[in-house]
């Protein structure tokens, strides 16, 4: 299980929607990210990251585009 799918587990319906309203998403697009089968945008990962407050990260979401952005292992980043 990814740690956004972990995330849409534990979140309460309400706070799914508020941070899909704020990324300017679905809750169904989140579970198509979380599951595998679409890749969100840079744009979308960092609005997840704003929406969240963190707890979702760019690093999270999109391993790939964090190395290319910071050019570094996430795993040593942290």
């Amino acid at each position: 299980m990814t740690t956004m799918q972990a995330w849409l587990k534990q979140a309460a319906d309400e706070e799914r929607d508020r941070v899909a309203k704020a990324a300017g998403t679905s809750v169904g697009y989140l579970y198509q990210i979380a599951g595998g089968h679409r890749k969100a945008s840079p744009e979308l990962c960092k609005k997840l990251q704003d929406a969240t407050d963190g707890v979702l990260t760019v690093s999270m979401i999109r391993p790939d585009l964090y190395l290319l952005i910071v050019g570094a292992d996430p795993k040593s980043a942290a």
